[in-house]
């Protein structure tokens, strides 16, 4: 079989990486080259056109209204609304309001990316003694720029492993796996919380992708459920147990504002109320630091819509939920009786999946105009690129299914 296009295009690949391009980077690069061109590499929710759904009209609307507000030269934040933002991020996750107090509320302005980054160094400044960041194996790969930033060490742990090693600040994806859909057990996650209590460990969660792990329920149990089963698995464990934590949350999936990018939430919990004083100083510090005090105008309208209109927020969340329940629907029928019919059990969910791929899966896979994200022997794949036309997603599968395992 004849596949001089997906090895010419593999070879531009090659050339790219090279170049010092990242493998998603590479992917979207040699997509958009492609007038025929499916795009499984980006990590963004799409519809059934492969076109990115519709920003959040709701933080549309407010971040107009912001900017119309800034005619006057002048520094703003959100400060005098940080409590109401924090009750209304509180009770978006479902946290029961006996432990509201317990937390305090960052805002940083460059999204998830900065929450994670904000919560590594609050860490890590409040325990010099730590030395590495501990991550779980085939996570989210910017954890090892920000360790290098950070001027630590990164060790990665098994999967379902407890990080439990000496002088090291443990970082735990809190919803499916970034990169591999994987989802933990309970019986994992509540191990982690004791062993983290027992040691008096400080814990990373970081939430990038907030109920996405029950996305296929939301039908049956609706929204509200859907985010609840997602505190009580993901989050419940730590609290409950008494662990001070850092939660790194991301609004842009949620909400669908990648084009928006408002802000990053961090929730510090701190059940020692004498140790809570000086975290909370270790936290503005950080937020200083980084330029955050004072804030963009998105980051400004994200903060008052969530407070005036959580409701409305929570609807555009329920519909990317509801995107991705109905991709792995499609998929889940369609890889049956294939080397992936595993990545759509009960134990994978969310945006993507990341199984290993054969030698020459690349070229097979570029043949068919597809381009999912190829690294480390494997091929990361958004389920939502899977195209509403029947026809066209059986094909895609196929050709997902004969090259990877």
């Amino acid at each position: 079989m004849a596949l001089e296009f997906g090895q010419s295009v593999f070879e531009h690949a090659q050339r790219l990486q090279e170049e010092g391009r990242d493998a998603n980077q590479i992917a979207k690069i040699l997509c958009e080259k492609d007038q025929q061109g499916h795009n499984y590499g980006i990590g963004i929710v799409l519809d059934g056109e492969g076109r990115a759904m519709a920003s959040s009209s709701t933080l549309l609307e407010y971040a107009t209204k912001e900017v119309q507000e800034s005619t006057i030269g002048d520094y703003k934040n959100s400060n005098a609304q940080l409590e109401s933002l924090k009750e209304a991020v509180l009770s978006w996750q479902q946290v029961p309001k006996e432990y509201w107090s317990k937390f305090k509320l960052g805002l940083v302005s460059d999204a998830g990316t900065g929450a994670v980054k904000t919560a590594v160094e609050l860490g890590l400044m409040q325990n010099p003694a730590l030395n590495t960041l501990g991550v779980e194996a085939l996570g989210w790969p910017a954890y090892k720029a920000i360790a290098k930033v950070a001027r630590v060490q990164f060790a990665e742990f098994a999967q379902d492993g407890i990080i439990d090693q000496e002088n090291t600040l443990p970082i735990y994806q809190a919803g499916p796996m970034n990169t591999t859909g994987m989802v933990r057990s309970a019986e994992v996650i509540k191990q982690r919380a004791k062993v983290a209590a027992d040691k008096g460990q400080f814990v990373v969660l970081d939430r990038a992708y907030s109920g996405f792990e029950f996305a296929r329920e939301l039908a049956d149990k609706g929204y509200q459920s859907v985010m609840a089963q997602s505190y009580d698995l993901q989050i419940r464990p730590f609290v409950e147990q008494g662990v001070p934590f850092c939660l790194a949350i991301s609004p842009t999936k949620a909400f669908i504002t990648f084009a928006l990018r408002p802000c990053g939430l961090v929730l510090l919990f701190c059940p020692d109320e004498q140790e809570q004083k000086s975290s909370v100083l270790t936290l503005n510090t950080i937020i200083r630091a980084r330029g955050s005090s004072f804030e963009h105008p998105i980051t400004r309208a994200f903060a008052k819509a969530m407070i005036n209109d959580g409701a409305r927020l929570h609807a555009e969340h329920e519909q990317a939920l509801a995107r991705v329940a109905e991709a792995e629907a499609v998929w889940q029928e369609l890889v049956k009786g294939t080397a992936i019919e595993y990545l759509y059990s009960s134990d994978y969910a969310g945006l993507f999946r990341n199984p290993q791929a054969k030698d020459d899966a690349a070229v097979h896979i570029y043949e068919q105009h597809i381009y999912p994200v190829f690294a480390s022997n494997r091929c990361r794949q958004n389920v939502t690129g899977i195209p509403a036309d029947r026809v066209l997603a059986e094909r895609h599968v196929k050709a997902f299914a004969e090259q990877c395992f």
